[in-house]
């Protein structure tokens, strides 16, 4: 399975094939606008249609809002996920803020009312439907999650402002213009020049060379003071943001919101965090001392630094240059789940015959890993940043598990099929 010093040809590598699966030409297809006015329009007779009668329509109005909500994360998965891959392409930043600023006025203009009203309803009509109508029992989970959230609910008119302006003032735009910032940034390592953040960061966790891990290190460490202002006011502006959060919908702390969403009382985590406090430093000293120990043997490392940190180990390896190529990867992946569950392994390959995985580490493109759901139907779609190191094929495996879970999931329709993170971490 692994071959010795081989270079990985990143141009080869797969990338998705969204286009395929959502039914668009491009960005720019005048379908995406067709899509947004239908939307419109639907949204506008849900409010006529349903606004005030909760209370006696509850599951006709579920039924609509859940084809309203698949219809608009189509479009937005898409737009999002086309993006992650092209960061430094303009115009389709620009055809993002606007479709994500017209989303924002119709979600707000006509959809506000709808999660404020359902978590205001009486318990008893809530029941009496339930009775009457067994069917809206399968969306129990959708109505318990939306109702717990009425003790931090606004009205619905500062409900709806803060919908609109979204776009402009929410956090994911300061994130999102942070990413864009390291994206852009480019690494000289010794030989290698233009190298962007994901590969540089490779050199740091995967060599086996302790000199190139500690250049890498300062490497990283000037490099990143390109960004160091941006950084600094993106931390601000999204910590600002959760506490004022906090203040205005009533949370006990600032993590309180993150924890309700995740269906985790506070204590739970608290008792965590306690934990982690007083087990957490001896065992990380113990881990560190191993490693230690480990690259004294194994490279005759004789200074433990923090370039070493993520130093790759060893332990069964034939070749310090050792990689995967993708095949090889997706040949590890799938036999580890055939082992496990053969119906996971072909689900497996399903996403990577589907061309759902963005494989290679490039330039232009959305640092990290994640496995997007989107749309029940159309998703899952994975986005790697791949070089063929160890790392990276756990990286496949990790992902992949999360779309697996999201195919079995689907069944369950867009409101309910994702899971808390505290649950989609650990499955």
């Amino acid at each position: 399975m692994v071959a010795d010093k081989k270079v990985i040809d990143l141009a080869a590598c797969p990338r998705w094939d969204l286009e395929r699966h959502f039914g668009y030409k491009n960005p720019s297809d005048p379908a995406i606008d067709a899509d947004l006015g239908a939307l419109e329009v639907q949204c506008k007779q849900f409010q006529q249609n349903y606004d005030g009668k909760l209370d006696e329509h509850l599951l006709q109005a579920i039924r609509v809002y859940e084809s309203i909500v698949t219809g608009s994360s189509k479009i937005s998965s898409y737009i999002s996920l086309s993006y992650d891959t092209q960061l430094e392409n303009t115009e389709l930043q620009k055809r993002k803020g606007a479709i994500n600023q017209r989303m924002a006025e119709v979600s707000g203009d006509y959809l506000t009312f709808f999660e404020l009203q359902l978590a205001e309803l009486p318990d008893d009509a809530v029941h009496k439907q339930m009775e009457a109508t067994p069917e809206l029992r399968s969306f129990d989970a959708y109505i318990k999650d939306t109702r717990k959230e009425k003790p931090h609910n606004l009205s619905q008119e500062v409900e709806r402002a803060l919908t609109v302006r979204s776009p402009y003032t929410g956090t994911s735009n300061v994130v999102d213009f942070y990413e864009r910032a390291l994206s852009k940034l480019r690494f000289q390592l010794d030989d290698e020049k233009d190298l962007n953040l994901e590969v540089l960061l490779s050199r740091l966790s995967n060599s086996k060379d302790a000199g190139v891990r500690q250049r890498a290190l300062q490497t990283l460490n000037d490099g990143l003071e390109q960004v160091e202002d941006v950084a600094a006011l993106s931390l601000n502006v999204v910590m600002g943001s959760w506490l004022i959060e906090k203040k205005e919908r009533n949370h006990t702390a600032v993590r309180s919101r993150r924890n309700l969403s995740n269906n985790v009382p506070d204590k739970v985590v608290d008792a965590l965090l306690e934990a982690v406090r007083g087990a957490g430093t001896p065992l990380c000293k113990r881990h560190y001392s191993l490693k230690k120990a480990l690259l004294h043997k194994t490279q005759g490392l004789d200074k433990f630094t923090w370039a070493d940190r993520n130093a790759a180990l060893d332990i069964g390896a034939k070749d310090q240059d050792e990689t995967y190529t993708w095949e090889e990867a997706v040949a590890a992946v799938k036999s580890g789940y055939q082992k496990f569950s053969p119906t996971m392994a072909d689900l497996f390959q399903g996403m990577v015959d589907e061309k759902r995985i963005d494989v290679p580490a490039v330039d232009g493109k959305k640092g990290g890993a994640y496995c997007s759901a989107a749309v029940p139907g159309i998703g899952p779609f994975q986005l790697l940043n791949f070089e063929g190191t160890k790392g990276d094929v756990m990286t496949l495996a990790h992902e992949s598990g999360h779309g697996c879970h999201d195919i079995l999931a689907y069944p369950q329709g867009i409101l309910q099929f994702h899971p808390p993170l505290t649950l989609a971490e650990t499955a």
